[in-house]
């Protein structure tokens, strides 16, 4: 069976105009799921600001817990066979990913298209699976270690992925 695909989601600086990224959580090929705080970079900090976010992340944890943009990039770089990553909002959070990219003068090795389109191309329409979960909560309001969990479980129960490989999900 080919490699599991890499869902992603992120929490940013500000719901209304996003700049850079706080949090990344992601699934890995092994149906693990990864979230890593980010510590924001001088340059991004003297143009924007924090704002408050649904999870309570402040500056000060984001330095005490968080990596740096080099660390992270490095990771996904060792980690990230791919060229697509699905996420619920393709443009913010590829605004966010180029943000950390940028950063370093990089650019992303991967495009950033819609969890949808990977549902659909499947022949699964994402709402109605999620529906049939008994799930009330949107999507985009989950937690996103929860979101990413969510949608690796619709891909198990509806054989788009092997169980087998997902140890972190119970049938």
């Amino acid at each position: 069976m080919a490699s599991l695909p890499i869902f992603m989601t992120a929490v940013a600086n500000s719901s209304d105009e996003p700049a850079f990224p706080l949090l990344f959580t992601w699934s890995t090929h092994e149906a693990q799921v990864k979230e890593v705080l980010v510590i924001p970079d001088d340059e991004w900090l003297e143009q924007h600001r924090i704002e408050p976010n649904a999870l309570d992340l402040d500056e000060q944890q984001l330095y005490e817990f968080g990596y740096e943009a080099s660390d992270i990039l490095a990771e996904w770089i060792n980690e990230f066979d791919t060229d697509v990553i699905y996420t619920l909002e393709p443009e913010a959070i590829s605004l966010l990913i180029e943000a950390v990219y940028d950063i370093k003068g990089m650019e992303p090795s991967f495009e950033v298209q819609g969890i949808h389109s990977w549902f659909e191309e499947r022949d699964v329409d994402l709402d109605d699976a999620v529906a049939q979960l008994g799930q009330t909560t949107p999507l985009h309001l989950l937690p996103p270690d929860e979101l990413i969990i969510q949608l690796l479980q619709i891909a198990v129960e509806h054989g788009l992925i092997d169980p087998s490989d997902i140890p972190a999900i119970e049938d």
